[in-house]
């Protein structure tokens, strides 16, 4: 159950793989078939596996109809390998080709998808799994990849055209009404009673964020983002995951052959759903759980030289109650008869930020994908 494809062959030293981006259907949902946007016709899309210190040469084809990319995300690359369009490399046009190539400096796990319009390619199904082996991993019966995917469907199982729509950008993104794992709305997942899982999750939503309870189980915490921490069982024993984000968990199976417990996602208050069931079939593995070590081999990162550093200040602001808004309060309160016009003052502001593609500021600064200027570093 929740299978994800396997990994893609490669040479000892250099993986050398080839990633088609192009339309496609899939089954998503039961019991037909969703339009969707593939890598190598399947999503996610294959796994690529390799180990720490591997080099990783990645081919990519683009079928679309429309120009793409692909971003390593949290893979520390050379900047001209980094997916980001007019900024870090042009963009791949319909029919053309790109050759990324790297080495795999970090052990953790990451992930592939594009920064072209990626609010809209990844929302169609363009991402997949990169995974990079430690020397030594640590020691587990089962290394398991779960991507979870949110996909905004129709009543008849298609994917909804309304990208981009002004109300998902001036609130809180593009929330979907699907949620899969692995690509597929799943029932359940086998186990077997005394199995120890290292659970690598992967949270590929566009703005869906995941509190994740794994009823009758004690899962503990030994990386985030692709970086080992410290052994930890979760705050509260929830999971939380945002947009993007990686949680490599160990897991021991503790439950009797035969029985089932949910894992439910509990982050959006009155919205709980069930996720997926842990399902105990078979004879167990053991009676207990194994004595194994949990922690992770660190990765080699630079120490930063914090007396030569540089203090900048980067404010992230804007939405629909965002500075636009805050501009027209603060114009109104300014003036006679402010409580008055106070009402009015927010509807103007907020009726400027709809009809405004901009919605997002850094340091009072609005930029989209055309604005960026062709930059070579």
């Amino acid at each position: 159950m929740l299978p994800i494809s396997p990994a893609l062959p490669g040479t000892a030293a250099t993986r050398e793989i080839s990633l088609s981006a192009a339309p496609g259907r899939v089954h998503l949902v039961p019991p037909g078939e969703t339009a969707a946007w593939l890598y190598n016709g399947i999503v996610p899309g294959p796994e690529i596996r390799l180990r720490q210190g591997e080099r990783l040469r990645v081919a990519v084809g683009n079928a679309l109809a429309e120009e793409t990319t692909i971003h390593w995300h949290g893979v520390r690359v050379p900047n001209a390998m980094d997916g980001v369009p007019h900024l870090t490399q042009n963009p791949i046009g319909p029919g053309e080709s790109f050759v990324y190539e790297f080495d795999a400096i970090d052990a953790g796990t990451f992930w592939y998808h594009p920064h072209q319009r990626s609010f809209e390619q990844v929302g169609r199904g363009l991402y997949g799994p990169l995974i990079v082996e430690e020397p030594e991993p640590v020691r587990v019966d089962r290394d398991v990849t779960w991507m979870l995917g949110d996909w905004r469907l129709t009543k008849s199982g298609e994917i909804s055209e309304d990208f981009g729509n002004r109300h998902d950008i001036h609130h809180n993104g593009r929330v979907g009404n699907t949620v899969t794992i692995n690509g597929r709305v799943p029932d359940g997942f086998v186990v077997r009673k005394g199995e120890r899982i290292r659970l690598r999750l992967i949270n590929s939503a566009n703005a869906r964020i995941f509190s994740l309870h794994f009823a009758g189980h004690a899962p503990i915490v030994i990386a985030f983002d692709g970086q080992p921490v410290a052994p930890h069982a979760p705050d509260k024993g929830l999971v939380v995951l945002g947009p993007a984000m990686r949680v490599d968990l160990i897991i021991d199976m503790t439950g009797n052959s035969g029985s089932r417990a949910p894992v439910i996602d509990r982050f959006y208050e009155g919205l709980e759903y069930r996720l997926v069931d842990i399902i105990y079939g078979g004879n167990p593995l053991r009676e207990r759980a194994p004595d194994w070590p949990l922690a992770l081999p660190a990765n080699s990162l630079p120490e930063p030289d914090l007396e030569a550093a540089s203090r900048h200040e980067v404010i992230f602001n804007g939405g629909m109650m965002g500075e636009m808004v805050a501009q027209e309060m603060g114009e109104s309160l300014a003036a006679p008869g402010a409580m008055m016009g106070d009402m009015n003052s927010m509807m103007r502001g907020m009726m400027r930020t709809m009809n405004s593609s901009a919605a997002w500021f850094i340091n009072g600064v609005a930029a989209d994908e055309a604005s960026h200027a062709m930059k070579r570093c």
